[in-house]
């Protein structure tokens, strides 16, 4: 499901302080310099992907002060132009009041312009089944499925190192955020690549897309998270009221029998349930940290919010290390 009240909010999240930079590959190494001055906490960043030449908007978040000796920590976050500012600013006033710890916060959106990043391709590994694509009302006309591959390496061999150029990252202390198809790309990444980031958080992932495809690859993540004993962490999250037709989903102007239908198949709350029950065991058995959460009165456009502070709180709580040293 794609929110369209969300759309009207993103503008409203933009901080107003994000100037423009021009990153130079010619750098040196960033564990080896402390932040230049000239280096805002606001930074905004354009570029066009060498892998799907397609054109990105980075919105980075720098604490102020200086790095911890390893670097900070980073959370990555897709459809940054909705969540950015909303996780800015509360990393910015939990980490001054010492309730987490200080981190970089990284907003991934397609930029302005025929050649913008494009969600639904980004986001998804693979087509939908010709029954989901029926009745699926938020479809749009000709909509591309299949870019995950090009976008992951973007993420990766990128955007990374962009901002890793502009301030000391730890490398072990990256965390990746996602909502509903960014749920799902999240769930996918943590799957088929689990190396590549220690924090995942899953907001309403799209499990269903595909048949469900996406729950085939649980049992190879096991076995290779066993073998090479890769140390990460999962958040996961869906609104209480995902599964239910509201009374204001009428005005939304789809064609309401065949948007039952759909939030009927998609089965949100219970398809995140399922990945809790089948995944929470092997987490707990290899005294990895997990979370589950389903978030009390609140929708598939409103659990994002609702998920920012326990997120936070579970990627980087200082409250427990706060009350020891009292």
């Amino acid at each position: 499901m794609k929110s369209i009240t969300f759309l009207a909010l993103a503008g409203a999240f933009l901080l107003s302080n994000q100037v423009r930079a021009a990153i130079h590959s010619s750098a040196p190494p960033p564990q080896q310099r402390p932040i230049p001055a000239a280096v805002k906490s606001g930074q905004t960043l354009t570029f066009v992907s060498q892998f799907n030449h397609e054109a990105y908007k980075i919105d980075i978040y720098i604490p102020k002060g200086t790095p911890p000796p390893g670097g900070y920590p980073a959370l990555y976050l897709l459809d940054g132009d909705i969540v950015f500012a909303t996780f800015a600013d509360a990393v910015r006033n939990k980490s001054k009041a010492k309730e987490i710890e200080p981190a970089v916060v990284v907003g991934i959106s397609g930029a302005d312009g025929p050649k913008g990043g494009n969600r639904t391709y980004d986001f998804t590994y693979s087509d939908m089944s010709p029954d989901e694509k029926s009745f699926s009302v938020d479809l749009g006309d000709h909509p591309r499925f299949g870019g995950y591959d090009q976008f992951f390496r973007t993420i990766q061999e990128e955007v990374k190192p962009m901002v890793n150029r502009l301030v000391p990252l730890n490398a072990k202390r990256a965390s990746l955020f996602g909502w509903s198809l960014g749920g799902l790309f999240v769930v996918h990444t943590m799957f088929v690549h689990p190396e590549s980031f220690h924090g995942y958080i899953a907001l309403s992932p799209s499990i269903w897309r595909g048949n469900k495809a996406v729950l085939a690859e649980l049992p190879d993540f096991e076995k290779r998270v066993s073998e090479s004993k890769i140390d990460l962490n999962l958040f996961l999250g869906v609104g209480e009221l995902e599964e239910k037709f509201l009374p204001s989903m009428e005005k939304w102007g789809y064609d309401k029998d065949k948007f039952r239908q759909e939030i009927s198949y998609v089965r949100m709350v219970g398809n995140a349930q399922d990945l809790a029950n089948q995944i929470g065991p092997y987490f707990e058995q290899n005294k990895l940290r997990f979370s589950f959460n389903i978030f009390k009165g609140q929708t598939h456009n409103s659990a994002p919010w609702s998920a920012v502070n326990p997120a936070l709180d579970f990627e980087y709580s200082l409250i427990d290390e706060n009350a020891q040293g009292r």
